[in-house]
């Protein structure tokens, strides 16, 4: 029995965990990567003012401005399907499991919900790493055979 409650809290935890990453992602484009960028320098300065709720509301509100985020690039995602598979074969526990897939499925539809909404911001922050340009087409299979990879990696779960 508690064994099971074990496992259950593991499995949330660790899916918790990988869905909050991307915030990680910016508070380092905050603070580390960009720090010179307009929305870096006003988010830098509400939080010196403990203005956290317009912090919240800043980030939902201009999102798009984050375009150089390490979890949206093309070298990233690549990275991350390669340590899913090492992770979702090796590891026995299911926090691990499911904090790389709850990362995932945040990156995953991160990216669908903008390619649906701004499909130029989507390959901007896509393609950003590794300076390329491709057409809306090869975008959408890459979303797709991504999508056909992280349903693969689900399987293997169980």
């Amino acid at each position: 029995m508690w064994n099971i409650v074990g496992q259950i809290v593991s499995a949330a935890s660790g899916l918790a965990i990988g869905w909050l990453m991307p915030i990680m992602d910016k508070i380092a484009y905050i603070y580390i990567l960009h720090p010179e960028a307009q929305i870096s320098q006003y988010l830098k300065y509400q939080v010196e003012k403990k203005q956290l709720k317009k912090v919240w509301q800043t980030i939902k509100l201009r999102g798009e401005e984050f375009d150089k985020l390490t979890t949206r690039g093309l070298l990233f995602q690549i990275t991350w399907a390669v340590l899913a598979i090492f992770t979702l074969t090796s590891t026995a526990g299911w926090f691990g499991k499911c904090l790389v897939m709850g990362l995932g499925l945040r990156i995953l539809i991160g990216e669908w919900t903008e390619w649906l909404k701004n499909k130029e911001a989507m390959e901007k922050k896509l393609l950003w790493q590794v300076k390329s340009d491709w057409t809306e087409k090869e975008i959408k299979v890459y979303l797709w055979i991504k999508t056909a990879v992280f349903i693969w990696l689900i399987r293997m779960l169980f």
